[in-house]
């Protein structure tokens, strides 16, 4: 009882939570502390395997600065091209319009204090029309493996912005078929794949009577202002909307699912082994490989990513959106090897 009691005081407070805050002022302390959370999880018995991904690293992360949190989106950071570090660096963009830079804390000497900035503070100062445009929620982000350029999508608004590598300089990408999907269920899912095309997936449902279609669009590149894209569906399993892409070093696609319940959050990863089956009106499945259902990892996951290893594995990073509420939820970042 004490369950669904809490779970329906959050369905209460959450449409607040949910509102449009003003930003927060940035903290000149930014320092990012790595809690390691696996030790104990093992100690306590918790089940490392799950599915076909094994949990080797789980941390929650804890600032000072309030701006730190509400992380929606997760990538590589760097190039392949100059004094980038690809590979051992992560960039995550938050709900309220931060990036924030860091070291995986898999690694020997993983920054303190990473690197970030807001959104609409970093770029051109004097065009406040173009920094009023991106007065919306950031929910995704790719970066481009050659340059470190960042491409960002938004809920609500009809446009992507492409950033370069230092957050300097800003072009925005008109992208009018995005005013199809609500306000608050835009393109949480946004890649660049390695053929070149560029994949958007709404967290919309298709239709009215569907819990597992959900609508995406193709480009044959980076999209271009007004470019209309192709049209495909993702299918996903009942009740799971789709709020991350990846793309695993082989070609193989991830797409995260997330499902609200009244005893929290559910997370899935799923697969979709050959990137081709996403083309222009197809109904592309994706499978379950791995279920994220502990009480004592639950939470808001919204980002993912797929590292290369140096041994020849790969490893999935999740991390989670605490919905600025601290109280109820963390910003968690969970290392997981792909085993199969």
């Amino acid at each position: 009882m004490r369950r669904l009691a809490l779970a329906l005081l959050v369905l209460a407070v959450v449409p607040v939570f949910y509102c449009r805050q003003p930003f927060p002022p940035p903290s000149h302390d930014r320092r990012v502390t790595y809690h390691d959370l696996l030790p104990g999880l093992i100690r306590d018995g918790f089940d490392t395997r799950l599915g076909a991904l094994d949990l080797v690293g789980a941390w929650q992360l804890t600032s000072p600065a309030e701006e730190i949190g509400n992380f929606s989106g997760l990538a590589q950071w760097g190039t392949t091209k100059g004094p980038g570090r690809m590979g051992r660096d992560l960039v995550a963009v938050s709900d309220r319009n931060a990036v924030m830079v860091f070291s995986r804390p898999d690694q020997p000497g993983s920054a303190a204090a990473p690197w970030h900035t807001w959104l609409h503070e970093s770029i051109h100062p004097a065009t406040p029309a173009l920094i009023s445009m991106i007065d919306t929620d950031s929910e995704s982000i790719s970066v481009e493996p050659g340059s470190g350029a960042m491409l960002i999508g938004y809920e609500g608004a009809p446009r992507f912005h492409l950033f370069s590598a230092d957050m300097r300089h800003d072009r925005p990408i008109a992208a009018p078929m995005l005013k199809e999907w609500p306000e608050n269920k835009g393109p949480e899912s946004l890649r660049r794949l390695a053929d070149g095309r560029t994949v958007a997936i709404g967290e919309v449902y298709s239709g009215w009577f569907s819990r597992r279609r959900h609508p995406g669009f193709i480009w044959p590149g980076l999209p271009r202002d007004n470019e209309a894209p192709a049209r495909f569906e993702l299918v996903m399993p009942e009740g799971y909307r789709p709020v991350e892409l990846a793309q695993m070093p082989d070609g193989r696609l991830l797409i995260l699912g997330r499902k609200f319940t009244l005893d929290g959050f559910r997370t899935v990863v799923t697969m979709v082994d050959d990137p081709r089956a996403i083309r222009s009106g197809a109904s592309v499945v994706a499978r379950p490989i791995a279920w994220l259902t502990d009480s004592r990892l639950r939470d808001n996951y919204e980002g993912m990513v797929a590292t290369a290893e140096p041994d020849g594995g790969t490893a999935v990073w999740l991390i989670s959106d605490n919905n600025q509420m601290a109280w109820l939820q963390r910003t968690l970042l969970l290392k997981l090897r792909f085993e199969r």
